[in-house]
C-alpha cells in the first residue's frame, strides 16, 4: 500500500513539473497532401492564391485557463508551404500553375479561415480539440463555386502537448482540409471545363 501511494505522489509530482514548463509555442504551415497523378486539367492554366485570412493569429491554449496556460499562434506572413504543395498537387492533377492574377481565365483561391487548438487540464489528463476550416473559391470565367471545408480531431492526452505534438495536428488537418478542396469534384469540374 505504501509503494502504491508514492508511486502515485511520483506520478503526480512529475504531472505537476510537467504543467509548470509550459511555454508559449508557434505553428509554422507545411502541410503534406496526398493527391494521385490524374490528367483532370489536362494542361489548362489555374491561376493559384493562398491566403491565411484569420483576424487572430492565436490558435488557442495549453493547459489550465484559471491556473496556468499557454498560447499557441500559428502565424505565416505568406503561408508559401500552403501554396507550395497546393501548387504541387495540382500540378499532378495536370493543371499548369501559375500565381494567380486578373487576367487568369481559371483561378483558384485557397484561404486558411480558422484554427483551433486547445489542450485543457483536467484532474489527471489533458483533453484536446483541434479544429481548421479551409475555404476555397473556383472560378472559370463567369462559372463560380465556394465551398467551406472543415476537420477537427479529439483526444486525451496524460501530459501537455509539445510544440512537435500541436504542429503534427494541426498540419495534419490542415492537409486533409486542403486534401478535400482537391478531391471536390464540383470544383475540379469548374476548373478542368
Amino acid at each position: 500500500m505504501n509503494a502504491r501511494f508514492q508511486l502515485l505522489l511520483l506520478l503526480g509530482l512529475g504531472v505537476a513539473v510537467q504543467g509548470c514548463n509550459l511555454k508559449s509555442e508557434t505553428v509554422r504551415f507545411a502541410p503534406e497532401l496526398h493527391v494521385k497523378q490524374a490528367d483532370i486539367g489536362q494542361g489548362k492554366a489555374i491561376g493559384l492564391e493562398v491566403a491565411d485570412v484569420r483576424a487572430d493569429k492565436k490558435v488557442g491554449i495549453v493547459g489550465d485557463p484559471n491556473i496556468k496556460s499557454i498560447t499557441v499562434s500559428a502565424e505565416d506572413a505568406s503561408p508559401s508551404a500552403v501554396y507550395a504543395q497546393t501548387a504541387e498537387a495540382l500540378t499532378k492533377l495536370g493543371f499548369k500553375v501559375e500565381p494567380a492574377s486578373d487576367a487568369a481565365e481559371r483561378s483558384l483561391r485557397v484561404e486558411v479561415r480558422e484554427l483551433q487548438y486547445e489542450s485543457l487540464k483536467r484532474p489527471f489528463t489533458y483533453d484536446a480539440k483541434a479544429e481548421v476550416l479551409v475555404g476555397a473559391i473556383a472560378k472559370n470565367g463567369d462559372a463560380r463555386y465556394e465551398r467551406t471545408y472543415q476537420t477537427e480531431e479529439t483526444g486525451t492526452y496524460g501530459s501537455p502537448p509539445g510544440q512537435s505534438a500541436i504542429s503534427k495536428t494541426i498540419n495534419s488537418l490542415l492537409s486533409t482540409a486542403i486534401d478535400d478542396v482537391l478531391a471536390d469534384k464540383h470544383l475540379m469540374g469548374i476548373l478542368a471545363n
